[in-house]
């Protein structure tokens, strides 16, 4: 097998294969998903390409991504009514283990075609596609 192929056939099976504990498979519209203890969809396949695309840079950047929540359908802005990004492919929810502070920087400095999110009582980072904004270290709105 060629160098180039085992990098294509790594990259599919990382996003085939669960990262976190609890993890639990489930179907929607015909396609698996990974559904998380926390409730999160780690697919990358129902992103919009622009969002698998910002993944894409993110990797490409930082190597150790840990996806925590992709597409969730159905998901609502936490103590909305509001559709959330994650409802339409448009939202990432990920992890690099002990650099948030430099991802966090470099999305400020280098993403600019959506939003780039921490809250103060989870320890991921949230980007996703769409107007630009920047909020650190918000409450979740969860309980």
């Amino acid at each position: 097998m060629r160098k180039g192929s085992i990098v294509v056939l790594s990259l599919v099976l990382a996003a085939l294969v669960p990262t976190a504990a609890g993890a639990r498979g489930y179907h929607h519209g015909g396609k698996s998903h990974v559904r998380h203890a926390h409730g999160g969809n780690t697919s990358v396949t129902c992103l919009t390409w622009e969002a698998r695309a910002l993944l894409n840079r993110i990797r490409a950047q930082f190597g150790n991504v840990q996806l925590v929540s992709t597409c969730r359908p159905g998901a609502k802005i936490a103590g909305t009514r509001y559709p959330s990004k994650h409802a339409s492919g448009q939202a990432i929810d990920f992890r690099v283990p002990g650099r948030k502070g430099q991802v966090v920087q470099w999305l400020i400095a280098h993403h600019h075609n959506g939003g780039v999110m921490t809250y103060s009582d989870m320890d991921h980072i949230h980007v996703d596609i769409g107007p630009h904004f920047v909020a650190l270290n918000r409450p979740s709105g969860r309980t």
